[in-house]
């Protein structure tokens, strides 16, 4: 019996970047750890965001700078609150 995901871990400085959904919250943040991204302006390391599944949509990008037209990315619905951890 397969789980259904429930946290998705979202990161990106200047666009949003999925870096895919787990079904436990320990999942997630072991994907956020794994993901860990390097901000210019020397802004230094920062680790990805993990959101409930509910709080995040799906949706097509166009005109992004870091990915293609057309790509399906998910991204937190306004006013989403990361999950504390």
């Amino acid at each position: 019996m397969k789980k259904e995901n429930m946290y998705s871990v979202i990161g990106g400085q200047y666009e949003r970047y999925w870096y895919g959904d787990t079904p436990t919250l320990i999942g997630a943040k072991r994907l956020a750890n794994k993901n860990c991204e390097y901000w210019d302006n020397w802004q230094g390391w920062h680790t990805p965001r993990i959101y409930r599944i509910e709080d995040t949509e799906l949706i097509t990008t166009h005109g992004w700078i870091t990915s293609r037209d057309g790509a399906e990315t998910r991204v937190p619905k306004p006013n989403a609150e990361p999950v504390e951890w």
